[in-house]
């Protein structure tokens, strides 16, 4: 009787540990399949898709709305940049002349940098 108890908790034990490892094993080749169709898609490993488009603006001679929809910032900081570069005469020299506005933050460089946008200084 001993060893039928005995014999019963080991192959409980033994149905648990396998019921386990199906689980654990479903569990990864779910997250695989997930993965591989991910993998799958052409549009998400596209390179043309990564590729940015380089956007150049130039500070002294764009409007307001070049400066809002190319560098994406609302219309306060733009209608700034037109003030100041209109209060310097002849328009900007340099491209810190636009660090004298608190609004343009390190954090809009970085981005901006990053969505290949080059800043060109033409004299009016």
């Amino acid at each position: 009787m001993q060893y039928l108890k005995r014999n019963t908790r080991f192959s409980i034990l033994t149905f648990l540990i396998i019921i386990l490892y199906i689980t654990i094993s479903i569990s990864t080749l779910a997250k695989t399949e997930v993965y591989f169709s991910l993998c799958d898609n052409p549009q998400i490993l596209s390179t043309t898709s990564l590729k940015l488009e380089v956007q150049i603006i130039n500070i002294n001679t764009s409007s307001q709305d070049e400066f809002i929809k190319i560098l994406h910032i609302s219309e306060p900081p733009a209608r700034k940049i037109i003030t100041l570069r209109d209060s310097l005469n002849g328009g900007f020299k340099e491209l810190k002349g636009l660090l004298q506005l608190p609004e343009l933050t390190n954090l809009d460089w970085k981005e901006w940098e990053e969505e290949s946008i080059i800043f060109s200084i033409e004299k009016i």
